[in-house]
């Protein structure tokens, strides 16, 4: 039996500074997010770190204000922080898998 310890991997929504305006916008809680870029990112880091710290892999999910709203149209979700977790959730799982194909020698 193996004593492998499991990991706990978790997505995370991300957001590149260039993006977070259109985000804000294109979202139907975006007056729900913090107003500026700077804002989010502090608030983002200091989550990033305490999952860390509590053993977690973290994988950030970087949001694209222009593919985004199709991946939530084509899913039947509205723009919103469920669908942004859900993508999250999505990105995370398809890395894994990638990982493990990548690592079990079946690429």
């Amino acid at each position: 039996m193996d004593n492998a310890t499991p990991v706990m991997v978790m997505g995370m929504v991300w957001y590149k500074a260039e993006h977070y305006d259109a985000i804000r916008r294109v979202m139907a809680d975006g007056h729900k997010l913090p107003a500026t870029f700077h804002e989010w990112r502090m608030q983002a880091e200091t989550g990033e770190k305490k999952n860390r710290r509590d053993g977690k892999v973290v994988i950030r999910a970087i949001i694209d204000p222009e593919t985004f709203p199709d991946w939530c149209r084509a899913r039947g979700l509205d723009i919103d922080a469920k669908a942004r977790m859900q993508y999250a959730a999505a990105v995370a799982h398809e890395k894994m898998l990638r990982s493990h194909a990548e690592g079990d020698g079946s690429h």
